[in-house]
C-alpha cells in the first residue's frame, strides 16, 4: 500500500477539480479579464448568475469578496486571499463560501486554494483552472460546472473586447 492510501490530502486528485478552455485571445487580455473588477463583473458566474465584486485588494496578501446572484436571486457569498500574481501566467488565491456549503472548506477547516494558469496557446491562450482541497462530491460537482460555466462565459466576453 503506497502512503497515504484511503486517506486524502492535498493533492489528491479526488479532491481537485481540473477545467480548462483554449481562447483566441492574448494571455495579457485574459488576465486583465481576471484581474479588473469591471470585467470580472461582465463574465464571471455560470450560466445565469451575474457577479458582483465587494472588495479586492490585488497584492499577494491582499484579500478578494464578491457576491454570486443567482437566478432566483439567491446570494452565494465567496472570499480569499492572493496568494500568487504573476501577470500574465499566474493567479492563485485561496476561496471559501460565506454560506458554509458543505465540503467548499479542507478537510482541517481552512479555505480551499484556486489556481489558474495562463499558458500561451498556437490559438491564442490555454486557461486551466485547478481547484484544490475540495472535500465532497457535492462541491466538486458544483464547481465543476461552475468553473466550466465561468470559462464560457469569458470566451464570449474576450470575443466582444
Amino acid at each position: 500500500m503506497s502512503p497515504g492510501a484511503g486517506q486524502a490530502t492535498a493533492s489528491d486528485p479526488l479532491q481537485t477539480v481540473k477545467v480548462s478552455r483554449v481562447y483566441n485571445a492574448s494571455a495579457e487580455a485574459a488576465f486583465n479579464a481576471w484581474t479588473s473588477v469591471a470585467s470580472l463583473e461582465k463574465w464571471f458566474g455560470p450560466p445565469g448568475f451575474r457577479a458582483e465584486v465587494l472588495m479586492r485588494d490585488l497584492r499577494v496578501g491582499g484579500e478578494w469578496r464578491f457576491r454570486m446572484i443567482g437566478p432566483e436571486g439567491v446570494l452565494h457569498h465567496h472570499f480569499g486571499a492572493y496568494i500568487e500574481i504573476s501577470p500574465p501566467r499566474r493567479l492563485v488565491f485561496t476561496w471559501t463560501s460565506e454560506e458554509q456549503v458543505e465540503g467548499w472548506r479542507d478537510e482541517n477547516g481552512a479555505p480551499t486554494r484556486v489556481t489558474v494558469d495562463f499558458n500561451r496557446h498556437v490559438d491564442g491562450v490555454k486557461i486551466c483552472i485547478t481547484h484544490e482541497r475540495l472535500q465532497s462530491d457535492e462541491a466538486r460537482r458544483a464547481l465543476t460546472g461552475g468553473w466550466d460555466g465561468s470559462l464560457k462565459a469569458l470566451d464570449s466576453f474576450l470575443k466582444g473586447l
